[in-house]
């Protein structure tokens, strides 16, 4: 980039007009919080509350038929279900679970702790869990817990391998 003025810069306080970069002008954070406000400006505009105004000052409804399209409608009252626990198992050491049988979503939570089968090497072990060739959890500590969201449907067996102490539940 040519510069007429070998002085303009950060020491004399003016700014150089913004570099190419690939083709593109780098815009900075000023620039993406211009487009950013730009959007939510434009976003706002072209809503129609008129039912909502009339209503909240007093007036009548927009129209009779609206009035009575929102009474006749039934409240949703699909009421989700708790999930179900499918499989609970407290161990330590390998174990093969029996297998279970799962819908499309399910969630795979764990506890394990390590303190006592690992003293002598400062209380960290190792806790995995395995279903068939797939690894669900790999940890390194001395405790922990947590839970993993699984999307495949059907009968599942796993395998914890671990010398720790170790809680194991499914639910879906």
């Amino acid at each position: 980039m040519f510069n007429p003025h070998p002085k303009d810069g950060p020491e004399t306080g003016r700014q150089q007009p913004a570099e190419k970069n690939g083709g593109r002008f780098t815009w900075g954070f000023g620039g993406l919080l211009a487009v950013v406000v730009i959007a939510a400006a434009v976003s706002g505009c072209g809503s129609n509350d008129q039912a909502g105004k009339a209503n909240s000052a007093g007036g009548a409804p927009a129209s009779p038929s609206a009035e009575a399209s929102r009474k006749a409608a039934p409240a949703a009252t699909h009421e989700a279900k708790p999930p179900t626990t499918v499989l609970a198992l407290t161990g330590s050491g390998t174990k093969d679970t029996s297998a279970f049988k799962v819908g499309d979503t399910w969630t795979l939570s764990y506890t394990f702790d390590c303190a006592k089968a690992m003293s002598a090497v400062g209380g960290k072990g190792n806790f995995i869990v395995f279903e068939k060739d797939a690894k669900l959890v790999n940890e390194i500590d001395k405790s922990g817990k947590g839970s993993t969201p699984q999307h495949t449907s059907g009968t599942h067996q796993l395998q914890i391998v671990s010398e720790c102490d170790w809680t194991v539940k499914v639910t879906g």
